[in-house]
C-alpha cells in the first residue's frame, strides 16, 4: 500500500510538471494531474485486492452484494460526520471569500500561515486516526474503561506532537518566509501572525479536536457534529466577519475567530 501511495505521489508530481509547464494548462493542469493520479491509484488498488497472496482479497467484484444492516450502521456514523466536515469546509469557504477582499499583502500572509498551520497538526491528526481504530476495538469488545484510557493517553501524545511541530515551524519562521521569497510586508505580517496563531494552537488545538476522534469511534457522532457545527458558525464565521467589517482587523480576525472556535 505504501508503494501505491509513493507511485501516486510521483505520478501527480510528474503530471503537474507536464500539464502545467509543458502544456501550459495552469490551474486546470494541476486539477487534471490530480484527477488522473486518483483514477490510476483506484485502478491499482482494485487490481491488488484481487490478488490471492493478500491477507484480504476479493475473488470477484460481481459477487459483492449489499448488506443493508451493515450499511445502515455505517451511515448512522458517516452521515453526521459528513455533515460536520461539509459544514466545516463551507465555513472555510466563507472565510476565504472574506480574506480575498483584504489586498494582496494580507492574502499572501494568510495563505502562508494557513499552510503552515495545516502542516503543524498533521502528526496530531495521524494520532487521532489511530485513536479511532484503537477506541473502536475497545468499544467493540465492551472495554469502555480501556476506551477512555486510550482516548486520554493518545490525546496527550497528540498534544506533545502538536507542541513539537508548532515549535519546529515557529522558531525558524523568518527563514521559512525567506525561502518562500515572500514580499517584505507579507513576510512581516506572516511572521507576526504565525507567532500569535501557533502560541494558542499549542494550548487549545489538541483538546478541541482530538477527543472528537474517540467519540466518533464510539459512534457518538451527533454530539461532535452539533458542537463543532455550532462553534464553527457562531465563533469562527460570525466572529471573523464581524471583526473584519466592523474593526477592519484584516487576517488577524480570521485567526481570532478560529481561536475562539
Amino acid at each position: 500500500m505504501h508503494g501505491v501511495v509513493r507511485w501516486v505521489l510521483t505520478l501527480n508530481i510528474i503530471g503537474n510538471v507536464f500539464f502545467i509547464f509543458t502544456l501550459s494548462l495552469g490551474v486546470a493542469g494541476a486539477a487534471l494531474s490530480t484527477l488522473l493520479s486518483r483514477i490510476i491509484s483506484a485502478l491499482i488498488i482494485l487490481i491488488l485486492l484481487k490478488q490471492p497472496k493478500q491477507d484480504l482479497y476479493i475473488d470477484s467484484y460481481l459477487s459483492i452484494r449489499p448488506e443493508i444492516e451493515t450499511i445502515t450502521k455505517i451511515l448512522k456514523t458517516g452521515i453526521p460526520t459528513g455533515i460536520e466536515n461539509g459544514m466545516f469546509q463551507f465555513g472555510k469557504l466563507v472565510i476565504q471569500s472574506t480574506v480575498s477582499t483584504m489586498g494582496s499583502t494580507a492574502i499572501a500572509a494568510q495563505v502562508m500561515v494557513a499552510m503552515l498551520e495545516s502542516f503543524a497538526c498533521q502528526a496530531s491528526i495521524g494520532i487521532g486516526l489511530g485513536m479511532m481504530t484503537v477506541v473502536g476495538k475497545c468499544v467493540g469488545a465492551k472495554e469502555y474503561e480501556q476506551a477512555k484510557h486510550y482516548t486520554i493517553l493518545l490525546t496527550k501524545y497528540a498534544w506533545i506532537a502538536c507542541i513539537i511541530c508548532c515549535a519546529i515551524i515557529m522558531f525558524p519562521i523568518q527563514q521559512i518566509t525567506s525561502l518562500a521569497r515572500m514580499e517584505p510586508e507579507s513576510a512581516k505580517l506572516a511572521i507576526w501572525l504565525t507567532r500569535i496563531v501557533f502560541t494558542y494552537k499549542m494550548i487549545f488545538w489538541t483538546p478541541s479536536f482530538l477527543p472528537g476522534y474517540g467519540l466518533r469511534a464510539a459512534s457518538d457522532v451527533k454530539f461532535s457534529m452539533i458542537t463543532s457545527t455550532l462553534s464553527m458558525w457562531i465563533c469562527r464565521v460570525v466572529v471573523t466577519i464581524f471583526l473584519v467589517h466592523q474593526f477592519h482587523m484584516g487576517p488577524l480576525a480570521v485567526w481570532i475567530g478560529m481561536g475562539s472556535d
